[in-house]
């Protein structure tokens, strides 16, 4: 039922931002007159396409175990998904001492996600206002240094689902690092690489599900086939 009302409201929410987003377009257009040409918006378009269309597939694949329905619709509508909302999800579900794609996990998610976008939409009107300045006198070694932001953020994730159950991811990471180790001779792109990683995770979990509910089968049968023989 949560998912379910999480999912209309959603919907609604998204169509809602969609529509208003287009209004600055408008505006525009009927106050100037102002409108780019087809071939313009193709070109746009495709750079789009070109620098994110892997990401679009990968990252709702990727992140939406974790963060539900809830959380994912908006996410997605606020975005910065990877380096602001992932993170705030993480470490609340991991204080309240929930795991990720329970009932209580999505709960969880949905609401530091809400929170996570409220302190952003603040703190992103306070940098916009004083961000310029500040940038300007912090040194280059510390500026420099923010382009590790990311794979620090993503490692600290992993690490920490990872160790939530290692018996169970320990396959996938293993499996990851030899498709990079395969791929990166070859010269597949960073973003490729992801996707066939993530391609390859999917199958990986598959196969480790498999075989251990055929264990867990094995061992619910093996009691019930000795006490018939017993009688």
């Amino acid at each position: 039922m949560f998912d379910k009302k999480c999912l209309r409201l959603g919907l609604i929410t998204m169509c809602i931002a969609m529509a208003a987003s287009m209004l600055p377009g408008l505006y525009v257009y009927f106050r100037y007159g102002i409108i780019p040409t087809g071939e313009q918006m193709g070109q746009i378009l495709s750079m789009l396409a070109a620098s994110f269309l892997v990401g679009w597939i990968v990252q709702p694949l990727t992140f939406y175990p974790a963060m539900g329905v809830g959380a994912s619709c908006m996410s997605w509508t606020s975005g910065n998904v990877a380096g602001l909302r992932m993170p705030c999800i993480s470490a609340g579900q991991k204080s309240a001492g929930v795991e990720p794609g329970t009932p209580e996990g999505n709960v969880v998610s949905t609401m530091s996600a809400a929170m996570s976008t409220f302190v952003v939409v603040i703190i992103l009107t306070l940098a916009t206002l004083l961000g310029a300045s500040v940038l300007g006198v912090l040194p280059a070694s510390v500026t420099n240094a923010f382009a590790y932001i990311s794979p620090s953020v993503f490692g600290a994730i992993i690490v920490n689902y990872a160790m939530s159950n290692l018996k169970q991811n320990l396959p996938l990471i293993i499996a990851g690092i030899a498709v990079y180790i395969i791929l990166q001779p070859l010269g597949v792109s960073s973003v490729w690489a992801t996707l066939i990683v993530l391609i390859s995770g999917m199958f990986v979990s598959r196969g480790v599900y498999t075989v251990q509910s055929g264990k867990k089968k094995d061992k619910t049968v093996m009691p019930a086939g000795d006490a018939k023989a017993s009688n």
